[in-house]
């Protein structure tokens, strides 16, 4: 087995930026280069069998999809990916062409690449065929911010956004003019997170912020393995070799990275989030939050 480094990066940085405290990242590194990958996988697969144990009948805290989605799937290689926006998706689309035979993915946008086709399978038939699952999860907050500032303040899909925006703006802001109310280009960061706090369905969230654990179904179906986005590069390529895929790497670049796992990006947006809010929004992907292992954000919270 493989050492294992901690690393808090945007996935498009190249260089290993340091943004956490010094002394905790230490900490941090000293403690993972003790475990080995299988270690670290145990102990993720048990954190999750713990938190999915102890979720009570009706807890509103845990959400079921309406529909279960299936994974992507590479019949030759018998893998089975579950998809969650924002953490990392395009770039393993880029790997999964490639093992269906494109020599490369480099020139090809992301658009093209989200909007082709995939073979996929249901969860049951590749627990049938004894795929090797895997899914990708990323801090709950950072995520919620790469999805803001993708579809708000840099958007690169702007169906999404135009609807959406609208909507944010016309709840926010009645007394708004009509031109205000139907521009969607200053939706603000506090605006966006006062719409997933109050919006009254929420078992309708678009999948680029809804849950985690509920796009995955994680306590329902075991995967056999569990990248964090912190460290996608490294496990990413991990996975690969240890499904005999030697030739193939995760790409270390992304053509529309947002820098939200940046922590100085991160607290800038988050500083201009009330604290009663920023424990509502903790609240409302508490479970993302325990059954990945991430703790409570106390850096956002002012004294």
């Amino acid at each position: 087995m493989v050492g294992y480094r901690w690393r808090i990066t945007d996935q498009s940085d190249n260089c290993d930026t340091e943004t956490m405290d010094d002394k905790q990242r230490k900490r941090k590194q000293f403690i993972h280069r003790k475990e080995t990958m299988g270690d670290i996988q145990r102990k993720r697969k048990q954190l999750i069998h713990q938190v999915c144990a102890a979720i009570k009948p009706g807890d509103n805290n845990y959400h079921r999809p309406e529909e279960r989605r299936g994974l992507l799937y590479i019949n030759k290689y018998q893998i089975a990916y579950c998809q969650i926006p924002k953490v990392g998706i395009t770039n393993w689309k880029r790997i999964i062409l490639v093992l269906m035979g494109y020599n490369s993915t480099v020139g090809i946008n992301h658009h093209v690449i989200n909007l082709r086709g995939f073979p996929s399978i249901s969860k049951d038939e590749s627990r049938k065929r004894h795929c090797t699952s895997f899914l990708f999860v990323r801090h709950p907050f950072q995520r919620l911010l790469s999805a803001y500032r993708n579809k708000f303040e840099i958007p690169d899909y702007y169906d999404i956004a135009e609807e959406i925006g609208r909507k944010i703006v016309s709840h926010l802001r009645p007394n708004a003019s009509a031109s205000v109310k139907n521009s969607w280009k200053n939706v603000t960061f506090p605006e966006f997170i006062q719409f997933l706090l109050y919006i009254s369905n929420k078992n309708r969230y678009n999948w680029h912020w809804d849950f985690q654990h509920k796009l995955c179904e994680v306590c329902e179906f075991s995967y056999d393995f569990i990248g964090h986005f912190e460290n996608i590069v490294e496990e990413s390529n991990y996975l690969l070799r240890s499904i005999g895929i030697t030739d193939v790497s995760f790409p270390e670049f992304s053509t529309h990275a947002t820098n939200s796992s940046n922590i100085n990006m991160y607290l800038k947006y988050f500083a201009q989030v009330p604290g009663e809010d920023i424990i509502k929004l903790y609240k409302l992907y508490e479970m993302d939050f325990k059954l990945f292992g991430y703790p409570f954000p106390e850096e956002l919270i002012k004294e």
